[in-house]
């Protein structure tokens, strides 16, 4: 049952990098994309629990994992602290963390096909 669930949520962050490609609607505001960039977070840590699971990448690997998307949540937490006094440098931190994200899940799908 728990690996079928993890494996929901894999399948989940795939749709969500394929609705980019797709032209789906990307999200607009502020709080949108930071409510996107916290889905994608939990996405991440749930696609290498998965992964480990299957043993597609080693526990290192998933321990590697796990602490970049500490330091994305910890990036989007400052981003929307700043929004009200500096919404400039909030946005190009937000802009920064959601491409490290994006990366993070364009390993776990490599990983995913290996």
């Amino acid at each position: 049952m728990h690996a079928q669930r993890t494996f929901l949520w894999l399948i989940a962050v795939l749709l969500l990098v394929g609705c980019e490609t797709l032209g789906i609607p990307k999200p607009e505001s502020f709080k949108e994309k930071l409510a996107f960039g916290y889905a994608t977070v939990t996405s991440v840590r749930q696609s290498a629990t998965t992964l480990l699971t299957a043993k597609k990448i080693s526990a290192d690997d998933a321990q590697h994992v796990q602490d970049q998307a500490n330091n994305a949540r910890t990036g989007l937490d400052v981003a929307r602290g700043l929004e009200k006094t500096d919404p400039k440098a909030a946005d190009a931190k937000l802009t920064a963390i959601r491409a490290a994200l994006t990366a993070l899940q364009a390993y776990l799908v490599s990983r995913e096909k290996s």
